[in-house]
């Protein structure tokens, strides 16, 4: 979007602009055609909406006048009727009807919170809102029923329908988090989940289950997930309080515990999500973290350029630092007995402590004799293959190793 939020008509088959007009001074949300007439058309967005007439290459736009009858607010979807009235879906849950470009008159309390679209069909209207509901009305607007993702077995607290579409016995439903439900009109009670992922930002932690065919990710919205890699389906979900940057699976899979971009950490109970503690010894964010082979520790990388120690039979209880590294971790990995990990930081820095004495460890002989239980870092003679000639250190993010294989990816 340009500063002026200019609106533009294409003639989309031949790949042209045929008008364009300015827009508003402030953000527009939505733009719908009248299906009845190609040369009518209405925008809408903060605090305003606009009823636009094109004609030939000329597109001129009315400012609609909300009078006595509604609040001037945010309106945030727009959907013409069969007889060319438009409704739109507004910030606080209410519909508004617009003949002309005059609000003639308020649905109130359509939804309790905010509505993000509205769908016209042959049947009347569907309308998705932020309560976590779908709406679906007959043609004049009467409320006919009111679907509740949230109460659906697959839905959960907090869901947020953002986009909607009725057709026939089926409504699809899309979601703030990038989910797609399919609810039978019939069957309204079993919503059919068709797609599920992370919403906002990236995904930044992945950790594999160490006995199923089940793995977790987390990312900047905030949320842990847990999928069936067979079935291709989220089977829990978990809300945290700050954007996730790393996962770790204990060896027994009794636990997961998750780095937060806080420098705070917390542990999940594998059977249902549930928090088992929440710990913060860092200032900043936490991009890796591994449980000792034999469960018995769990090691905490950070931008604080630590690695901290953590007894797990002691409920997390904090052990030591092992310092040294000049900036950020990057990766670590622990030695088959669980008496060593190695580092890789930010300055292509490789470093080996005792564990869980903190100790650095610097002596040739002890560090040719350990064996290492993972390796997923990138510095090193063992991965010296991986490197093309010239390459920077950022061209390669990570590693896994097969010992057994004899490989690495």
């Amino acid at each position: 979007m340009d500063d002026n939020n200019t609106v533009c008509v294409w003639d989309w088959q031949k790949g042209k602009v045929i008008a364009s007009a300015r827009g508003h001074s402030d953000r527009i949300f939505d733009v719908q055609f009248n299906p009845t007439s190609k040369s009518s058309l209405v925008t809408c967005g903060v605090k305003h909406i606009k009823f636009w007439t094109l004609c030939g290459n000329s597109l001129t736009g009315q400012k609609g006048i909300f009078g006595k009858k509604g609040e001037l607010q945010t309106i945030l979807c727009a959907a013409f009727s069969t007889d060319g009235s438009v409704y739109t879906g507004v910030l606080n849950g209410e519909i508004y009807k617009w003949e002309g470009h005059t609000l003639q008159s308020v649905i109130k309390g359509a939804h309790q919170g905010s509505i993000y679209s509205i769908h016209s069909t042959a049947d009347g209207f569907a309308t998705a809102s932020k309560d976590g509901s779908v709406g679906l009305w007959d043609p004049l607007f009467e409320l006919i029923t009111r679907l509740y993702l949230t109460k659906a077995p697959p839905g959960y607290k907090g869901l947020c329908v953002r986009s909607v579409c009725w057709g026939g016995e089926k409504i699809l439903a899309g979601t703030k988090d990038s989910e797609v439900f399919e609810i039978g009109v019939q069957n309204r009670e079993k919503p059919i989940v068709l797609v599920q992922g992370h919403a906002e930002g990236e995904l930044w932690a992945l950790a594999v289950h160490p006995k199923k065919s089940v793995f977790a990710t987390g990312s900047d919205d905030k949320t842990i997930r847990v999928w069936n890699l067979a079935d291709r389906i989220m089977v829990a979900c978990h809300l945290t309080a700050h954007a996730v940057r790393s996962l770790a699976y204990s060896p027994d899979a009794s636990q997961l515990s998750a780095g937060l971009q806080d420098g705070s950490f917390v542990v999940l109970n594998t059977k249902d999500l549930s928090e088992v503690v929440h710990i913060k010894n860092c200032k900043e964010v936490l991009h890796e973290m591994k449980y000792f082979p034999d469960g018995n520790y769990l090691a905490v990388g950070s931008n604080d350029n630590f690695v901290d120690i953590y007894s797990v039979s002691q409920g997390y209880k904090y052990l030591g630092r092992c310092s040294g590294s000049s900036s950020f971790i990057t990766h670590l990995d622990w030695s088959a007995d669980s008496t060593h990990i190695q580092t890789n930081s930010g300055a292509s820095e490789r470093l080996y402590y005792q564990v869980p004495t903190c100790k650095r460890v610097t002596g040739k002989e002890e560090i040719q004799g350990i064996h290492w239980a993972t390796w997923t870092g990138v510095l090193g003679t063992e991965v010296l293959g991986i490197w093309l000639k010239y390459s920077q250190l950022n061209d390669v993010n990570a590693t896994d190793t097969s010992f057994e294989h004899n490989t690495i990816a």
